[in-house]
């Protein structure tokens, strides 16, 4: 019996079937041409293996602009008033959606949307299509007529460094959400040396700043 051939390149054995294409393909056309040339659906058991090499890709990507930043406590992006007035922008806007239980918001899907939002804008990649995002791109456009755009891109990665302290463990998916509501929305706190946050049982307590380097 003859084998099929490759419904893409046509001339190796097609081996698994591509809902997309509505053939039989190699999978050699499969895993060089998956989400790129063809349009995948997101049930494809073949996206699996590529989804989370896409994810180690861009979290690769992310530690290296991190990195770029420079961050210490001695030259903290956010000892410079115009970063603070933008830092406090995009953080209002994140406490504020989430005590209005909206977007459905946790500590990492601000932190992806924040991550999509500069690699989108500062490196010309592809941006994530969701409300969320597109409110959080009409707060960028809205600081982006008054404020230097790249200082935006810089407290960007700055609150994604903020965010990658402050949640998981004891805080819970939505430590640094609840940061943002007690401290940021809730004005006059007298915490000298730290913060309030609600950790996951649900508690108030205070974080020391040193707890978090």
């Amino acid at each position: 019996m003859a084998k099929v051939k490759c419904g893409y390149c046509g001339l190796r054995a097609g081996k698994r079937y591509c809902p997309a294409l509505d053939k039989v393909i190699c999978p050699i056309c499969c895993a060089g041409n998956r989400l790129k040339d063809i349009s995948c659906p997101a049930g494809c058991k073949y996206l699996e293996h590529e989804q989370y090499q896409q994810k180690l890709r861009k979290e690769k990507e992310l530690n290296l602009a991190l990195d770029s930043l420079h961050h210490s406590e001695m030259n903290d992006i956010f000892r410079n008033q115009n970063a603070a007035m933008i830092a406090y922008s995009f953080e209002s806007f994140f406490g504020e959606c989430y005590v209005n239980d909206l977007f459905e918001l946790t500590d990492r899907k601000v932190k992806e949307a924040l991550a999509s939002l500069y690699f989108s804008k500062f490196q010309d990649k592809p941006i994530e299509k969701s409300d969320f995002m597109q409110a959080l791109l009409e707060r960028f456009y809205t600081l982006e007529e008054t404020c230097d755009r790249k200082l935006i891109g810089k407290v960007i990665l700055r609150l994604i460094i903020s965010i990658k302290n402050m949640t998981g463990g004891k805080m819970g998916a939505y430590g640094y959400l609840n940061y943002v509501k007690n401290n940021i929305l809730t004005p006059g706190q007298d915490v000298s040396d730290g913060f309030i946050v609600e950790t996951g049982d649900g508690k108030k307590t205070e974080i020391n700043y040193d707890d978090i380097k």
